[in-house]
């Protein structure tokens, strides 16, 4: 009889040491190097890649307001409920497709999943310059950039949980800075481009600066060792998980909610007088918000875990909605959005590495992310025309017309916190000691 035991060689591979006969053995049972954890210039540099990547997923999404002013202004014989399908198609891809990207990463496919992505996105950006009715603008920016978003985004979030651990919040906080960074540099670009060149081709230089960023995701970016496994695409037994069913519904209540802001503010500036080029500046102080309230949220979340975070913040955002029914300046326009942008700084990088902490088998990590992102996607793409259907376009007065728009959003994030308390309830009791 062998005696064996499994260690590791100088350069950090697995080996079996077999002791036992006239000699030694030794066999490499596995050709993968371990990683680092929490730290090491390959962990970084995925960090520095799914920043990039976020950059030109969810900074799409922050910017949307834009659009959707421009379109409304170009289609008026359309509502603004209808023009937010454009938006909201896309973020519903942006949260679905996140199921078959799982998928596909969950096998080691990384290389394929960015190159259809950034595909899809790119090409998606630009025939939107092309376009010249709303249908056009709903498959080119609706459904082609959203499946490319889609395909990043949740590449951006899935690879975060496996090269961090003690700082998987600070990590996807740093990370999910990039939609800020976009949010702030994205508006006031394409308002200077708007004036020079028009909107074709200010849609254009758009796209190309974003082939630029993900092309550079696409060379810094690498698979986790623990990739190629065969995992399901959907697993119906993992919804008996009470705690974790309950957290992604939730999500889907939160998403539904907290991008109304983001698609309406600058239409709800220009019906309050503002000027318009003002109104960019608006969109810019937002997301310029959110990335100072990034950190502390995920640093706070590393201590306390992601829902003891998530619950005060989905609170303070319905109350911040509801009082939005009361702003009628400039100044407090710019107060309560950049209020609003810094209290939800944790709610975009916080829901899936708080579903890697609900995931006790890390093998189901990627199946339960991508079942949880596919929940989500329901809320993305009803909240913000609801909002929009809720806007009364008959009222005169600019606070009555809008306030049924921010009654939506902010009774959405009102279930999603009382949602959020019940899974922490049942999984940990109101033992606060237990990070989850």
């Amino acid at each position: 009889m062998q005696d064996s035991e499994k260690k590791e060689n100088a350069l950090g591979y697995s080996i079996d040491v077999s002791v036992g006969g006239s000699q030694d053995s030794i066999q490499t049972v596995q050709k993968e190097p371990i990683v680092r954890q929490d730290g090491g210039t390959r962990a970084w540099l995925q960090v520095m890649g799914c920043w990039l990547l976020f950059m030109n997923t969810w900074g799409l999404t922050n910017s949307f307001s834009i659009f959707e002013t421009y379109y409304n202004q170009k289609f008026q014989h359309i509502s603004h409920s209808n023009i937010s399908w454009i938006g909201s198609m896309q973020l519903f891809l942006t949260l679905f497709v996140g199921v078959f990207a799982g998928w596909l990463l969950d096998r080691g496919h990384l290389r394929i999943v960015l190159v259809t992505g950034i595909a899809f996105e790119v090409v998606g950006i630009a025939m939107t310059s092309l376009c010249t009715t709303y249908w056009h603008l709903l498959l080119a920016q609706g459904v082609c950039v959203g499946i490319g978003s889609g395909t990043l985004a949740f590449t951006s979030a899935a690879i975060i949980p496996f090269y961090f651990a003690k700082r998987r919040m600070l990590a996807a906080g740093i990370v999910s800075t990039g939609s800020s960074v976009a949010g702030v540099v994205y508006p006031l670009m394409m308002r200077e481009l708007f004036d020079k060149v028009g909107f074709a081709w200010a849609v254009r230089v758009l796209a190309l600066v974003m082939l630029g960023g993900l092309s550079m995701s696409l060379v810094i970016l690498r698979p986790h060792s623990s990739a190629r496994k065969e995992r399901a695409l959907l697993r119906s037994d993992l919804l008996r998980d009470a705690p974790y069913t309950i957290f992604i519904v939730s999500y889907a209540f939160m998403v539904a909610g907290v991008y109304v802001p983001y698609f309406f503010i600058q239409s709800y500036a220009l019906d309050l007088s503002i000027d318009e080029s003002m109104t960019f500046n608006v969109v810019a102080i937002m997301n310029a918000a959110t990335f100072f309230g990034r950190f502390p949220y995920n640093y706070l979340a590393d201590i306390y875990g992601g829902i003891a975070v998530l619950v005060p913040c989905c609170f303070a955002t319905s109350i911040i909605l509801f009082f939005w029914r009361f702003v009628h300046t400039l100044g407090g326009l710019i107060a309560i959005s950049a209020t609003f942008c810094f209290v939800t700084g944790g709610l975009v990088s916080l829901p899936a590495v708080t579903i890697a902490n609900l995931t006790e088998d890390k093998s189901e990590y990627g199946t339960r992310m991508g079942m949880g992102y596919t929940i989500a996607a329901i809320g993305a793409l009803l909240g913000n025309p609801i909002a929009g259907l809720a806007r009364d376009s008959d009222s005169i007065d600019v606070l009555e017309r809008w306030q049924g728009a921010w009654f939506v959003a902010g009774g959405a994030l009102l279930v999603a916190t009382a949602l959020m308390i019940w899974a922490r309830v049942l999984r940990a009791g109101v033992n606060m000691s237990v990070k989850i």
